[in-house]
């Protein structure tokens, strides 16, 4: 999903998602429902206007049906490049953990990243609604030490995995794969503070 130019020298992917399709997209769907409205009065209200046309023409001359019709289509136009837009914001918005820190990635035509290092977290919170757990997704806010600053990853599939797994990676524990099979690091962030600035 993502660039291996934006990972660190001696960075690692542990895990990497999107947000959960249909959660994300909550207002896309809305926006279809919308314009399936619009394509189903469509006719009926074209025909209304040109009735109504048909009676006030005699007192005043408005091109009723042609300015209905141009609207309905200039609002179904929007609808569906604004659907469109929802989709390709999906398509490039990308959470990742490594094993230092915590990346979200998200922009169409301008690409924003935000990240926190683990040894920055002061909290991690998990929020879910009724609809979110019934699609097992939710949003987990990451909040560091200085006021204000937090990463929100929203509509995130299996929030309270991914919440465990930033746990874990603060806490130091944490499973890699290898060709011997799943072991266990013990490799906290203290203790990685600790080899860098220990003093011989």
């Amino acid at each position: 999903m993502r660039h291996t130019k934006d990972i660190r020298s001696g960075e690692r992917i542990l895990f990497e998602t999107k947000p959960r399709f249909f959660m994300y997209l909550k207002s896309a769907v809305i926006k279809f429902i919308a314009l399936l409205v619009i394509i189903f009065i469509f006719e009926p209200v074209v025909s209304l206007v040109a009735s109504i046309q048909n009676y006030i023409i005699k007192y005043i001359h408005v091109p009723l049906v042609e300015a209905t019709t141009l609207i309905l289509f200039f609002l179904m136009l929007i609808l569906i490049l604004w659907i469109i837009w929802d989709i390709l914001s999906w398509e490039y918005t990308t959470y990742t953990l490594t094993n230092y820190r915590v990346i979200l990635e998200k922009g169409i035509i301008r690409k924003n990243k935000s990240y926190m290092h683990y040894d920055k977290i002061q909290d991690v919170n998990v929020s879910q609604g009724l609809i979110e757990r019934l699609t097992s997704s939710g949003d987990i806010s990451v909040y560091g030490g200085h006021e204000n600053t937090r990463i929100i990853l929203n509509d995130i599939p299996d929030p309270t995995k991914v919440e465990d797994r930033i746990n874990q990676m603060i806490e130091g524990d944490y499973i890699t794969e290898k060709s011997t099979g799943p072991k266990k690091i013990k490799d906290s962030v203290m203790d990685r503070y600790d080899k860098k600035f220990k003093r011989y």
